[in-house]
């Protein structure tokens, strides 16, 4: 199994090159402006580095017209790539958008939950019943967070390309009424129908199947390349910002639950069968 790029080291290099494609540059533009080598911002946005100097990503973001936000919060990275700091461990700096930008990246998504719906499969209606729910939100700010959930969901999933989504959910996900029984029917016939995409598969876990694999552990795995035994990391959601996992020994271990997890599920098929049952 190789490995793949550390998790900051990877969203180092989307943002850069999100930040030069929304300025609308090009490689040779920048180089050139900055007075350094095209080997060298090809290697950033690459990710083909070990620690990259502060002073550079300053240097682009000012070039860019970065964001305030968004330029300290890479500034801060190349700074912490200096340290001996290990790249697995739980990173408190990286902000939630992270998972958002790899996400994004990913061409394989692998998705284990257990008492909620995934997020890339929510209708508009579910959402803002658990956004109702949440608590410390004003109704402006649920309003802002269901509108980036949905364009995250059309971003992904509507591209010309879209990963493939592979989804296991318990049965709890589907039982639990969220919004109530005619928003449970919508987002039921939601996942009905975006499961007949052939890049999208969806199977709910039975409550008895017993003991599974997965227990009490949701997680989504990653994938950017097509081998997706490669190049992968694991995501553990938190009520903070969550945990990234990117060992060769988490992400075979894990590829390795959702793998069994799904022999335990219901089949695709089956799982049809099952939720056209639920409405």
């Amino acid at each position: 199994m190789t490995t793949g790029l550390p998790v900051r080291r990877r969203y180092l290099a989307i943002q850069l090159r999100r930040l030069r494609t929304a300025a609308e540059l090009t490689q040779d533009e920048v180089w050139r402006a900055l007075g350094w080598s095209r080997a060298k911002i090809q290697r950033l946005e690459a990710g083909n580095f070990q620690r990259v100097k502060a002073g550079d990503i300053m240097a682009l973001c000012q070039l860019y017209s970065a964001p305030v936000d968004v330029a300290q919060e890479l500034i801060q990275i190349a700074r912490d790539s200096r340290t001996q700091k290990p790249w697995w461990l739980q990173y408190e700096d990286v902000l939630p958008g992270a998972f958002v930008g790899l996400e994004a990246e990913a061409t394989v998504i692998q998705e284990f939950n257990i008492g909620l719906i995934p997020g890339l499969l929510q209708t508009p209606a579910y959402i803002s019943a658990l956004l109702e729910a949440a608590v410390g939100s004003t109704s402006n700010q649920a309003e802002q967070r269901l509108q980036s959930r949905l364009e995250r969901q059309r971003t992904l999933l509507e591209r010309e390309k879209p990963p493939l989504l592979t989804v296991v959910m318990d049965e709890a996900a589907v039982r639990r009424q969220i919004g109530g029984g005619t928003v449970m029917s919508e987002q039921i016939r939601h996942l009905l129908d975006i499961g007949q995409r052939p890049n999208v598969e969806i199977q709910v876990l039975p409550f008895s199947s017993g003991a599974h694999a997965a227990a009490g552990l949701p997680f989504t795995i990653l994938s950017f390349s097509d081998d997706n035994s490669a190049d992968s990391v694991v995501f553990l959601e938190s009520r903070g910002d969550g945990f990234y996992l990117e060992s060769e020994a988490e992400i075979a271990r894990h590829s390795l639950v959702f793998s069994r997890t799904r022999e335990s599920a219901l089949s695709v098929q089956d799982t049809t069968t099952f939720l056209e049952g639920l409405i």
